[in-house]
């Protein structure tokens, strides 16, 4: 590849990884519209580089919330049993789901875009009106809160195509009633085993287009690399400054957020 694009890869992992780190959204946002653009740079098309752009933001997404969650166990902020009760229902969710979706002709995409934009929009206001959050302290939030929370995440998140952080962060702040600190935190440590099942799912894979000689089923190191080099140090910078921001700023930020994939959703269905 072009050094040019090397370094514009290189600059988005710095963008995704502070995100990531910050918000405890993995990065997905930033890193799905960069690796479209690359992607076809080089030459992959249909029907290859819808997997193509999903294994290597997958692969990006990975390292942001492994990086991610370590910053988050230095600063003695890791929640590895929320992050279980999380996950155990998110995983096989959100597989099922891929699975019935890859295996059914009952899915539409833009029906289903347009109840995702309605249920963002909803999420949205009440997730800017919630003033009622639990201490990080606290032990009254009651455990089943979490399985839940991850088998939504699981469902909605397959069939959106968006990594879990944008809707786990809102359910944990209104549902679990969790501050947005701990919220980011949980989702971020939620997000390494949500990807790991996708990735070893995409790099069994045979693609009918190949790039590079070193690939693993559609996941290409010189492509995710870059991207992975960026958030090496930008991710946990992320995550501390999100411990020094007030909650209040913190919730704006993922607002504007939540209004960017709103857009990005609708202007799919143009």
């Amino acid at each position: 590849m072009e050094v040019s694009v090397i370094v514009l890869l290189v600059v988005f992992g710095v963008l995704g990884g502070f995100i990531s780190g910050l918000l405890g959204v993995g990065g997905g946002i930033v890193f799905v519209p960069v690796l479209s653009s690359v992607l076809l740079s080089i030459g992959l098309d249909d029907p290859d580089l819808a997997k193509y752009i999903l294994a290597n933001s997958f692969a990006a997404t990975f390292f942001a919330g492994a990086i991610s969650s370590y910053k988050q166990y230095k600063m003695n902020s890791f929640y590895p049993k929320q992050i279980l009760l999380t996950a155990m229902l998110a995983i096989p969710t959100s597989l099922g789901i891929s699975y019935l979706i890859a295996h059914g002709t009952w899915y539409n995409k833009e029906s289903f875009s347009i109840f995702f934009i309605v249920l963002l929009v909803f999420m949205l206001i009440r997730f800017i009106m919630s003033r009622k959050q639990i201490e990080e302290g606290d032990t009254s939030i009651k455990v089943y809160k979490f399985p839940i929370t991850g088998a939504l995440t699981g469902i909605i998140s397959a069939l959106s195509g968006l990594g879990g952080g944008v809707i786990m962060v809102p359910l944990f702040t209104q549902f679990a009633k969790l501050n947005i600190q701990k919220a980011a935190a949980i989702s971020i440590g939620v997000i390494p085993p949500l990807m790991v099942p996708m990735i070893i799912y995409y790099s069994t894979l045979s693609p009918s287009q190949t790039f590079s000689t070193y690939q693993i089923g559609y996941l290409i190191p010189e492509v995710f690399l870059p991207l992975v080099a960026g958030l090496l140090f930008t991710a946990p910078a992320g995550v501390s400054v999100g411990k020094k921001v007030p909650s209040k700023y913190l919730k704006i930020i993922f607002a504007l957020l939540i209004i960017i994939v709103i857009i990005k959703t609708a202007a799919n269905l143009v």
